[in-house]
């Protein structure tokens, strides 16, 4: 029964995540000068930033109930980000001969989403002091 419970979890936070996802890839192609390369690395810095404090708040106060831990960090912030779309987007634009603009989508999915990672996690922990 709880095999069936956390596989239910997970689709239900994949569900919310997959959806987050999509929304903010639509938004970030909306605007002016806007792309899905865009909407990739905010979902990814996002779900960094997330995941970090996420994981400090469990470091504090004990871990989550599995099936919420499950459908946070398996499900919602799995399906919200993607690291499959981020290796695809990055070879596509540097086969478009486009490489600084490559180079800089790496980097800022890479470096900035592991500083914000740390960031949340130390604000995490400050609140909690």
């Amino acid at each position: 029964m709880t095999t069936w419970m956390n596989l239910g979890a997970i689709a239900a936070g994949g569900a919310v995540g997959a959806t987050c996802r999509y929304l903010v890839t639509v938004a970030a192609m909306a605007v002016p000068g806007g792309s899905s390369l865009w909407g990739t690395t905010i979902v990814n810095v996002l779900g960094c930033g997330l995941l970090g404090g996420l994981a400090e708040f469990s470091l504090i106060h004990g871990n989550l109930p599995p099936a919420i831990a499950l459908a946070l960090r398996v499900g919602f912030l799995g399906s919200l980000t993607t690291f499959s779309t981020f290796a695809a987007e990055s070879a596509a634009t540097a086969g478009e001969g486009r490489l600084g603009v490559a180079s800089v989508y790496v980097l800022m999915n890479l470096l900035v989403g592991w500083a914000v990672l740390l960031g949340s996690a130390s604000m995490v922990r400050g609140w909690m002091s």
